[in-house]
């Protein structure tokens, strides 16, 4: 019962359009009557290559990923979703274009910076990298009191203010204006994040 349940599970993964190839059935054929060495080599190899896909940890790292938008989302990610949801996801861009204006040339820097940082953690845990490990990497917390600082000041002047108005309560797609209570929640979450953080110097 093993062993036909072995030949239809590899009949199946070379099937097409239910159809089998005979030079397929052939090296079939040939794995079965090898014995069970070659079947246990094989096994062994596929319990592996399961294993090290489960155990990865949620949350890699992904390559596409701007390190520097996600560490400037952190301190109000937990508003994006569930019960306590202020502002819906699709609304970051406006933020991140507030971040251009706010940030105007260190936006550059700061990008290049967590990038940087990323490098250096990849060369610790490589693929296995997760995003909570990068945001708990001391270099990080740094370079997000420095950011958040800088937005604080501009946050803080009348020009600020205007563009992050502006800005963050502009329509999207097919979802609504966000409504000023929206969007001040989300100003003062980042202010206190960086009133905390220059504390805590």
């Amino acid at each position: 019962m093993i062993v036909s349940d072995v030949i239809m599970t590899l009949v199946r993964e070379k099937a097409q359009d239910g159809k089998v190839d005979l030079h397929d059935l052939e090296r079939i054929a040939t794995l079965i009557s090898s014995g069970s060495m070659v079947l246990d080599t094989a096994y062994v190899h596929q319990e592996e290559s399961c294993r090290k896909f489960h155990q990865m940890p949620r949350g890699n790292v992904g390559a596409r990923s701007n390190p520097f938008h996600r560490l400037m989302v952190r301190p109000f990610e937990h508003l994006l979703t569930g019960e306590a949801m202020v502002l819906q996801r699709s609304y970051l861009p406006h933020y991140f274009e507030f971040l251009g204006h706010a940030l105007e040339k260190r936006l550059v820097a700061f990008e290049r910076h967590c990038r940087t940082i990323i490098q250096a953690l990849m060369v610790i845990h490589g693929n296995n990298l997760t995003w909570d490990q990068f945001y708990a990497d001391g270099r990080t917390v740094k370079t997000l009191q420095g950011a958040l600082k800088l937005l604080r000041a501009y946050l803080d002047g009348p020009e600020g203010q205007r563009v992050w108005h502006a800005c963050m309560m502009r329509p999207i797609g097919d979802l609504p204006q966000p409504t000023v209570g929206q969007v001040n929640h989300i100003r003062q979450v980042l202010m206190e994040t960086a009133r905390g953080l220059e504390a805590a110097e």
